[in-house]
């Protein structure tokens, strides 16, 4: 799945966090055993003689499999013989094993050759953590998303704008439960206040869910990161690598950031690269089509209009509407 490298760096950092509070745990307890229990030291040290006496007998021949047995079966009286001891002297009898968050992998991420169940969770868990840091992620669900804020009467066009905007809200929900890397691209258009960014960041909670890599942004943000970036004015150069690599992009308000050649040449660039890749995008737009071609070149707009599926948002701006409610 495309997560960022930050998601994927959190994720290492927090297995290898995982793994040292565990065994530092299990280096206590055995320092509290041993000094209550000093015999167990020489059972021990007995079992990783067999071990290694184990190992030494696979060149043994034809003798190889009895002497591997024997000494497993040994190896198994020395735990039988531990295991006495703790519980004798008050411990739990796995009380020096260390107790890793998830048993399948002992945190390391990875069971049997495959990403472990645990890891995956994680990745999602970041993800979904990095998105809401950035947004009202909690709030944009569409068990959030009211219909009622929409008028039921028909405008000045003969549109009701609550029977549109019905039709909307059950594509981005189906969307949503549908939603895998052969996802159509999205364009959301309307005026300002209608729902757009609330019914992308539902979209983008449900594809975390799925355990997809989701990058959220403004255009304004956004570009204005690629700019410093490509002329050198910060550290880092990870941006567009995250714009183009990621499972779903979601570019919210296309047309409130300053314009510039680089920008357009850079917002086309996206556009492309992610259709050619086959990878979808969300973009939320006030602008109109004629307002698009205008600002960015009839070029960008054609790819958008003739590979998006495009809806359009009706209403009144909903948030001046809770605000006198």
């Amino acid at each position: 799945m495309g997560y960022t490298k930050r998601i994927y760096a959190r994720a290492a950092a927090e297995l290898q966090a995982r793994r040292k509070q565990a065994e530092e745990e299990a280096a206590r307890h055995k320092a509290q055993v041993l000094e209550k229990c000093p015999q167990i030291s020489e059972i021990e040290s007995e079992m990783a003689k067999t071990g290694l006496a184990a190992v030494k007998a696979v060149g043994a021949g034809k003798d190889a499999v009895e002497i591997i047995n024997t000494l497993a079966k040994y190896n198994l009286e020395l735990q039988a013989k531990r295991k006495e001891l703790l519980l004798q002297n008050g411990f739990p009898a796995d009380y020096l094993q260390p107790h890793y968050t998830c048993d399948i992998c002992a945190d390391t991420g990875a069971a049997d050759g495959k990403e472990c169940a645990c890891y995956q969770k994680l990745l999602r868990d970041l993800a979904y953590g990095e998105l809401a840091e950035q947004t009202p992620l909690k709030l944009c669900s569409f068990d959030s998303f009211s219909l009622s804020h929409y008028a039921n009467t028909s405008d000045a066009n003969g549109v009701v704008p609550r029977k549109k905007m019905e039709e909307v809200f059950a594509f981005s929900k189906r969307y949503a439960e549908t939603f895998s890397l052969d996802a159509p691209s999205l364009l959301f258009f309307g005026n300002t206040g209608l729902g757009k960014t609330h019914l992308s960041l539902a979209i983008g909670a449900a594809a975390i869910e799925k355990g997809y890599g989701v990058v959220y942004g403004s255009a304004q943000n956004l570009f204005s990161k690629l700019e410093k970036e490509h002329f050198g004015k910060t550290d880092t150069a990870d941006t567009e690598e995250m714009l183009l690599d990621c499972d779903l992009l979601i570019l919210d308000d296309l047309g409130t950031e300053f314009t510039t050649g680089f920008v357009t040449a850079a917002f086309y660039n996206i556009v492309n690269t992610r259709l050619l890749s086959g990878k979808p995008t969300v973009i939320n737009t006030n602008l109109s089509f004629e307002e698009l071609e205008k600002k960015y070149t009839n070029r960008v707009v054609s790819r958008i209009l003739g590979c998006y599926e495009i809806r359009y948002f009706y209403g009144e701006d909903m948030r001046v509407k809770k605000r006198f409610e």
